[in-house]
């Protein structure tokens, strides 16, 4: 919260733009696969098949615009930040193919990692969070470093971590689903159950930027005690 506070200005503006405006877009024009009534896996894989052809340019370039503005708000909490929003804007442009190689790279542990009964996948997700912050906090331009600092940071705290991040997810996961929820009851009687498909879309959109920032100032506090910088590691997570 102390991060969010010292920073929430510039976070606001930033995922305002980068993540709630393409989840909202994205939700209101795109949609998502039409998955009704599937229960094969095939059937489930098809379906998300033919949606990606068929809105392949929206999902790409709203991804990327999601993970451009979730990497500069990493750059605006970082404890090196000095300067502008402008400032964060292009350090983002200048170091975000290192971003992405390294999100791609944990993406194929994690992966391998799932493959062996999932526990080790998410373990190793969790000991590689860091990388992004390590990357904007030390203007690291090897992706590959960044990844091994994470590990070497998160050294004996991986299932810490994980717990940590699994907790906040599921407590924030159901209190946006039932703010949701509360939301689509209110809309679906005040239009006699026709709903409102822009205010739903609206609501469900800010549920998931709150989210992403959360998340983002989760891993920045994570790396700010584990990196040593404002206090000891034992006691931090003893």
């Amino acid at each position: 919260m102390a991060i969010f506070r010292d920073h929430k200005e510039a976070i606001l503006a930033i995922a305002g733009v980068f993540l709630f405006l393409p989840t909202l877009l994205m939700a209101q024009f795109v949609g998502q696969p039409v998955l009704e009534g599937l229960t094969d896996f095939n059937d489930i894989a098809a379906a998300y098949s033919v949606y990606f052809n068929e809105n392949a340019l929206a999902v790409i370039l709203s991804n990327l615009l999601m993970s451009y503005g979730g990497f500069v708000i990493f750059i605006t909490i970082a404890p090196s930040h000095s300067g502008t929003v402008a400032d964060d804007l292009g350090k983002g442009l200048r170091l975000f193919l290192i971003f992405l190689v390294a999100n791609i790279l944990t993406g194929i542990v994690t992966g391998l990692g799932l493959l062996l009964f999932i526990i080790p996948g998410i373990y190793a997700a969790c000991r590689l969070v860091l990388a992004p912050l390590i990357i904007a906090d030390q203007n690291e331009r090897n992706p590959l470093e960044a990844l091994k600092k994470s590990w070497a940071h998160t050294k004996s705290n991986g299932f810490a971590i994980l717990f940590l991040i699994l907790i906040i997810a599921i407590v924030g996961s159901i209190a946006v689903s039932v703010f949701e929820m509360i939301i689509g009851l209110i809309i679906g009687l005040a239009t006699g159950g026709q709903g409102w498909a822009l205010i739903e879309n609206f609501v469900a959109a800010i549920g998931g930027t709150i989210l992403q920032i959360v998340f983002a100032t989760i891993i920045a506090s994570i790396y700010i005690q584990l990196s040593g910088k404002r206090s000891d590691v034992e006691q931090a997570f003893s």
